[in-house]
C-alpha cells in the first residue's frame, strides 16, 4: 500500500511540475492564474500579452510583451518578475494602436481619429505652443499636452477625466522631450537645452535629474534603445549624422553614424524586439533607413515624397512601428502597416500638424 501511495505521489508531482509548463498562454485580453506544488504560482493579468513559464526559473523567465500590465510570480525561487511597461505612442484611446490625429494651429484644436473610441476634438493650447502628446498619467492613453516656450510651462489634459494641470519646467529656447526616464509607465516632463547641451528631467518616481549630454545644434531623440523600459538620454548631431546616447540600463555610452544632413530622425521599434531602432527619413527621396537593434544590419524602404511629414506609429497594434507619412497638401495619411498592409486615410487639412510627428526633428 505504501509503495502504491509513493508511486501515486510521484505521478502527481510529475504532472504538477511538468504539465504546468508545457503549454504557453497567449491571446487577447485575459487573466491567468496558475498554482503549482511547493508554494509556487501567482497571478498574471493585463492587456494583450503572452506569457511563457519555464521550470526552474520565475514564471516570466523569458520576455513577456504586450500592453500595460504587471507580472509577478515565482517557481522555487519565490521572487517576482517585473516586465517593462510598454505604451503605444500616440494612442489616445488605449487600444494599443496609434491614432491618426492632428493639431490645428489656426484654432488650437486637437482632432483625434481614435481607432476604437471614434472621433474627438479638444480646444487646448494657444498660438506658439509646441505639442507634446504622451501618457503622463500612466493610464495607457496618450494625453493631449503642450509646452509653452514663452513661459516654460506645460499644460496636460488628463485622458481619464478631462481635467488639466500645468507645471513650470524649462525656459524659452528649451526643446521639450518627454519620455519615461524612470520606467514607471508615466511620461516625465523633460527638456533639452541646446545652449548648454543639458537635459533636465522631472521624473515622476525618481525625481529631478540634470544630465550634461550633447552640444549646441544637437537634436534630442526619444526612445528606449537598450530595451530596459526606460527612455534613454540621446541626441542626433546633424552636422555629422552621428547618434549619441547614454544607455539607462548600465550608463554606458554609445555612438553610431547613421544618416546625413537634411534627414528627419524617426527612431522607433520597427522590428518589435522591444528596443528602439535608430532610423531616418530622407525627404528628397522619400526613403526610410532603419538600423535594426537586434543585429546592427539596416534596410531601406521608399515610402512618401517630398513635402510629406513622417508619422511613424503602430497603426495596426502588432507591436511593431509602421512607416507612415502625412501629406499636408491634402490631409491624407499613407501607412505601410507591418501586419495589415497598406492603408490610406483622409484626416486633416493644410496647415495641420500631425501628432505622431510631434518629436520628429
Amino acid at each position: 500500500m505504501g509503495k502504491f501511495i509513493n508511486q501515486m505521489f510521484f505521478t502527481l508531482l510529475f504532472v504538477g511540475l511538468f504539465g504546468a509548463w508545457v503549454f504557453a498562454q497567449s491571446g487577447g485580453t485575459f487573466q491567468i492564474e496558475k498554482s503549482v506544488i511547493a508554494a509556487g504560482g501567482g497571478s498574471s493579468a493585463g492587456d494583450q500579452f503572452s506569457v511563457d513559464g519555464t521550470i526552474g526559473q520565475s514564471v516570466a523567465g523569458i520576455t513577456s510583451t504586450g500592453g500595460a500590465f504587471s507580472l509577478a510570480g515565482g517557481f522555487w525561487g519565490g521572487t517576482a518578475s517585473a516586465a517593462p511597461i510598454a505604451r503605444t505612442k500616440f494612442d489616445f484611446d488605449g487600444d494599443g494602436k496609434t491614432d491618426e490625429s492632428v493639431f490645428r494651429p489656426s484654432d488650437n484644436v486637437w482632432y483625434l481619429n481614435r481607432s476604437q473610441a471614434g472621433f474627438a476634438g479638444y480646444q487646448f493650447g494657444t498660438a506658439g505652443d509646441l505639442i507634446t502628446p504622451a501618457d503622463f498619467t500612466g493610464d495607457g492613453k496618450t494625453d493631449v499636452a503642450v509646452f509653452r516656450p514663452s513661459t516654460g510651462s506645460w499644460f496636460i489634459l488628463k485622458s481619464e477625466d478631462g481635467t488639466f494641470y500645468g507645471a513650470n519646467f524649462g525656459t524659452n529656447g528649451d526643446i521639450p522631450a518627454p519620455g519615461d526616464f524612470d520606467g514607471d509607465g508615466k511620461a516625465d516632463l523633460a527638456v533639452f537645452r541646446p545652449s548648454t547641451g543639458t537635459w533636465f528631467l522631472q521624473r515622476s518616481t525618481a525625481g529631478f535629474s540634470a544630465v550634461a549630454f550633447g552640444t549646441n545644434g544637437d537634436m534630442p531623440t526619444l526612445g528606449d534603445f537598450d530595451g530596459d523600459g526606460k527612455t534613454d538620454v540621446a541626441v542626433f548631431r546633424p552636422s555629422s549624422g552621428v547618434w549619441y546616447r547614454l544607455n539607462s540600463s548600465n550608463g554606458s555610452f554609445f555612438g553610431v553614424q547613421f544618416g546625413v544632413t537634411g534627414d528627419k530622425v524617426v527612431p522607433a521599434d520597427y522590428t518589435g524586439d522591444g528596443k528602439t531602432d535608430i532610423a531616418v527619413w530622407r525627404p528628397l527621396s522619400g526613403t526610410w533607413y532603419i538600423l535594426k537593434s537586434e543585429d546592427g544590419s539596416f534596410y531601406g524602404a521608399a515610402f512618401g515624397t517630398a513635402g510629406d511629414l513622417p508619422v511613424p506609429g503602430d497603426y495596426d497594434g502588432d507591436g511593431k512601428t509602421d512607416i507612415a507619412v502625412f501629406r499636408p497638401g491634402d490631409g491624407n495619411w499613407y501607412e505601410q502597416r507591418s501586419s495589415s498592409g497598406f492603408a490610406a486615410t483622409h484626416f486633416g487639412t493644410t496647415g495641420d500638424k500631425p501628432t505622431p510627428g510631434a518629436y520628429v526633428n
